[in-house]
């Protein structure tokens, strides 16, 4: 947490929340179980995520139950990004492995393995109307064992850096109910491999933070400070509007469910772009009539 600049951190074991003898301010104690309805996370205890609900290779994880209001939903697992896709899995590794002497690390470009497009649509047709958080399931080994000196790819320290939920705040946030109340508004994007963005929302009643609705009429406003990146402007699941400038303002003329997805590409030639993917999902903003 402290070399990766992270202030809050839940730990989620698997039926059981013995982790809260350890907590302190900082750190949340929480559960990961499987319930009739499929696995369910319990954020500090009281938070609920429907967890893994794009991973469709285990019974346990496949939701059967309703994706209820007040639901947050796991929108990126990186241990769903690894079993979405096993063949482009291993041929991303292996490429690693080849460049691993020049580029000394082994999960170099994994985020080109999100589908974020599938995920998109899955999350659009059925539970649109919930926030979305992201969960970084550490159980990406290379050996698949639960032991404590294994083989971690990512490690622990490097798979912080992996996916972080970054939360607005009109205040700072300095205990645990304030960080769940700002979870479960929505008040966040997901940012991946430490990708950082200011995104805002500004209409006729003022400043809106990611999560809350805007008035028909006003705009949102991006800005990027890192080079090669691409935004895309979603509507009710519709690419609307891409462009690889830094600073962005787009003027919201009629309601919907808007959201924000940047991408980081390699290069470019005239308007074609190589090695595109993901670094930042945002939640939505919701635009109402005046």
């Amino acid at each position: 947490m402290e070399e990766n600049g992270i202030d809050f951190v839940f730990i989620t074991d698997h039926n059981n929340d013995d982790y809260k003898y350890f907590e302190d301010e900082k750190i949340f104690a929480g559960v990961e179980k499987n319930t009739p309805d499929g696995r369910l996370l319990l954020l500090g205890n009281s938070l609920e995520v429907i967890s893994h609900p794009h991973n469709f290779d285990f019974d346990h994880y496949k939701w059967q139950g309703e994706f209820k209001e007040g639901y947050l939903y796991e929108f990126i697992d990186p241990k769903d990004v690894i079993v979405w896709n096993k063949v482009k899995t291993g041929l991303i590794l292996l490429k690693n492995l080849f460049l691993y002497p020049f580029m000394r690390n082994i999960t170099r470009k994994w985020n080109c393995l999100i589908p974020i497009d599938k995920w998109r649509e899955l999350y659009y047709t059925r539970a649109k109307n919930l926030n979305i958080i992201g969960g970084l399931d550490l159980h990406v080994k290379f050996v698949y064992q639960e032991k404590t000196h294994g083989i971690l790819i990512p490690s622990y320290k490097a798979g912080f850096k992996w996916l972080i939920n970054i939360v607005y705040s009109r205040t700072p946030l300095k205990s645990k109910e304030e960080v769940l109340k700002s979870l479960k508004k929505g008040n966040l994007y997901l940012s991946i491999n430490q990708n950082f963005v200011d995104i805002f929302g500004e209409d006729i009643e003022g400043i809106k933070l990611i999560g809350e609705n805007i008035k028909k009429g006003g705009k949102i406003c991006i800005e990027i400070p890192q080079k090669n990146r691409l935004v895309k402007l979603i509507k009710d699941n519709v690419e609307i509007f891409i462009t690889n400038r830094n600073q962005v303002e787009y003027n919201l003329d009629s309601t919907g469910q808007y959201w924000i997805e940047i991408y980081e590409y390699d290069f470019k030639i005239f308007n074609i772009y190589f090695g595109v993917r993901p670094v930042i999902i945002t939640n939505s903003f919701r635009v109402e009539d005046e």
